[in-house]
């Protein structure tokens, strides 16, 4: 009845589900499985500054502060502007949904008590201290990419004809040469009826071929429609005020598009403009129960099938935005029928934990063969009804039986290649040896001073980008600036036109293009508190779905400060790499971290012995990538695989035009007008743990075995 009372009295847009609200004197003690920041550190911290403990409630996920202290706006007493600031238990990431005021603990800490040394306290530290210097600038600037709030500008929306106009094309036309509606009801299996409820259209969209010229191509339109309160209240929360008519009940937040033929060209319209999901608008106003699919024809096919409520992500299994989560708040039971894959799966449960695990359901289809997703059961005309009857909850995080893994494990056996990390596409050579970069791996990559370490990662991390893995990058080295910078000229393959005027206009369509990119950055430069390193990861991990983490380099970010000799400088170098294995570990993120090596003779190969510090660091890393130079010629050396094992080794060439390594060597002199004249590509050297290539004191004799003798002084 209290839960009742508290749930009637106090209406609330909770970032996760209200479950069973308990007096002050009953809460939870213990910490978070994947965190330290407990219940009672969060109360404890706000008592002593200055927040009351009247009025603090929490659920299964989140303590919720009564008055936000970062709304600038008086609460004037009324219920619906208190209880709006939720503090996750774990890991201390907080939003507000009244003032959009969002962070890591370690910034909410820094912004109440106004001392960075008052909240040392309030972190699991061992016996080494760290400095609390403030250097990430949360809530208001946030990572790099994010938007600042307090604007009163709403984000871009279509035209609300558009839509239509899309609907239209599809539906309304003559079937005959209608590739489209062909594609969607004989390929697909969907039916008219459901296409005209989702609002599935047909427009035309310009993309970029292989040779960066924009052609058109005939897209399938998805429509993100939602409530009109829903859109409103979105704008509020950035600070902006959203005026619509008050007979309009609903607006077009965006329209996601799919080219037809390639399925690699999609495109968000407008650009920049806000989240939502397909088909929230279908759900009816008591729906208790809703299934979330990775994509739109599994939505489609679920309500097909079972005509029970279905919506699809913004983005596939890779990212739940956080402005979404309100619109998921009322549902008693959610249902996550993600792709049967390895990512797909992952995405699944890291989802759950997101939306609540108590309210988290996970399908997974048992049958054999198994359906690769829903559309794919639907086509099979398998029974979608009895497979949302046997999802199950998500299982415990240290507790698991076969039958939790029996589907993944022959999986992994009949289809490897499922199971493969993400590749490096522009280094298919380095990718055939590492089988791509997996989640929940931990990478070491090193290397001479000078030998490309940081061209090298910003290249693979627009290979991410570009396949659509959310990236964060933390260059403690060189500025954020100079990084995309190079990455820039990376990215556009070509020369930045530095000085010219005339190259605005070009320059501008490339940022437009780079912006787009799931890129963000930190604002970490040089020696840095590893806790705040790793609250500032947590925050970008639950905030932006971050699964490729990048961080250049270790020594630069290791504070010199407090250490007093060479062993508290590896103790802490060894303390450092423990947090992020654990992290990589528990937030099922890649990591890769730039190790430089000791100082060696010019010239000499590298091993796994000559990485800075103690062993931990190579213990710990499940791939350890070097990069073999002798001031002319580079391979990468596959040095440690814990995947399969396979080591070995993959010729690298600079192109300075593009600022980009290749595996093939490029000869002849780069002109404007002239093409680079490609020789035979050379294939990685794949090398038994019993045969490798031993080190040679002739290096030259070395380099003919890498590169062969046609090659060795190219």
């Amino acid at each position: 009845e209290r839960n009742d009372f508290l749930i009637s009295n106090y209406p609330i847009y909770p970032l996760c589900r209200k479950l069973n609200f308990l007096p002050y004197s009953s809460w939870s003690n213990t910490t978070d499985n994947v965190g330290k920041v407990t219940v009672s550190t969060i109360i404890d911290f706000c008592s002593s500054n200055g927040l009351s403990k009247l009025g603090l409630r929490q659920s299964s996920q989140h303590v919720v502060i009564k008055d936000c202290p970062f709304c600038k706006k008086p609460t004037h007493g009324k219920a619906d502007n208190q209880h709006k600031l939720y503090i996750k238990i774990g890991d201390g990431v907080y939003f507000c949904h009244r003032c959009g005021a969002k962070g890591s603990w370690n910034n909410f800490t820094k912004q109440i008590s106004g001392d960075s040394r008052d909240n040392q306290r309030y972190h699991d530290k061992g016996n080494v201290q760290f400095s609390m210097t403030p250097r990430y600038p949360i809530p208001k600037k946030g990572l790099d990419h994010d938007i600042a709030n307090g604007g009163s500008k709403c984000l871009p929306m279509p035209n609300e004809r558009l839509s239509a106009c899309y609907i239209s094309n599809l539906m309304d036309g003559t079937e005959e040469g209608n590739d489209a509606l062909d594609y969607l009801t004989n390929v697909r299996g969907i039916s008219k009826q459901t296409l005209r409820k989702y609002g599935v259209g047909r427009g035309t969209y310009n993309f970029p071929d292989a040779n960066n010229r924009f052609v058109p191509a005939d897209c399938i339109t998805f429509p993100w429609i939602v409530p009109a309160a829903v859109a409103i209240e979105q704008e509020e929360l950035r600070g902006s005020n959203l005026t619509l008519p008050p007979e309009q009940t609903s607006v077009t937040r965006r329209i996601k598009a799919r080219a037809l033929k390639n399925k690699a060209w999609q495109r968000l319209d407008p650009p920049g403009g806000g989240w939502g999901l397909f088909g929230y608008h279908t759900i009816p106003d008591d729906a208790k129960e809703i299934i979330v699919t990775e994509g739109e024809y599994d939505a489609m096919a679920v309500y097909e099938a079972t005509r029970k409520p279905a919506v699809s992500l913004p983005n596939g299994c890779r990212s739940l935005p956080v402005e979404v989560l309100p619109m998921l708040e009322r549902f008693e039971k959610i249902y996550l029928w993600m792709d049967n894959d390895s990512p797909g799966q992952e995405g699944a449960e890291k989802f759950a934990e997101k939306l609540g695990i108590k309210r988290c359901v996970l399908v997974k289809p048992s049958c054999n063969p198994a359906p690769k997703d829903a559309n794919e059961a639907m086509v099979m005309k398998l029974d979608l009804n009895a497979m949302l009857a046997a999802a199950k909850i998500k299982e415990h995080e240290y507790v698991v039986g076969f039958s939790g893994l029996r589907s993944q494990v022959l999986n992994e056996i009949l289809n490897p290649d499922k199971y493969k990390g993400v590749p490096v596409t522009s280094l298919p050579g380095l990718t055939s040896v590492v089988k791509g970069f997996r989640r929940g791996e931990l990478s070491l990559i090193t290397g001479p001073t000078g030998c490309g370490k940081t061209t090298l990662l910003g290249q693979m991390s627009l290979d991410f980008a570009e396949q659509g893995i959310n990236t964060l990058w933390g260059s403690f080295e060189i500025k954020n600036t100079r990084l995309i910078h190079k990455m820039m000229q990376q990215f556009g393959r070509k020369p930045l036109s530095i000085g010219n005027p005339d190259s605005e206009k070009v320059l501008n369509e490339l940022a437009d293009t780079f912006e787009s990119l799931p890129l963000y950055f930190l604002n970490f430069h040089g020696g840095s508190d590893i806790d705040e390193v790793i609250g500032a990861m947590d925050y970008a991990t639950y905030v932006h779905d971050v699964e490729h983490i990048i961080l250049d380099n270790m020594q630069f970010m290791i504070s010199r400060k407090l250490s007093k000799s060479s062993y508290d400088k590896f103790e802490m170098q060894d303390i450092a790499i423990e947090k992020f294995r654990e992290f990589a570990t528990k937030k099922n993120v890649h990591i890769t971290l730039v190790a430089h090596p000791r100082k060696e003779l010019e010239g000499t190969k590298l091993s796994i012995s000559s990485i800075y510090g103690g062993a931990k660091a190579t213990q710990e890393a499940d791939n350890i990538i070097i990069i073999q130079s002798d001031g002319k010629r580079k391979y990468l050396d596959v040095k440690k695989n814990r995947f399969d094992g396979t080591l070995g080794y993959s010729p690298i060439f600079f192109e300075n035009a593009s600022g980009r390594y290749h595996e093939t060597p490029l000869f002849g002199t780069p002109s404007n007008n002239a093409t680079h004249t490609k020789a035979k590509p050379l294939k990685p050297v794949i090398t038994a743990s019993s045969n490798k290539i031993k080190a040679d004191n002739n290096i030259d004799n070395h380099w003919k075995l890498i590169l062969g003798d046609t090659h060795t002084d190219k």
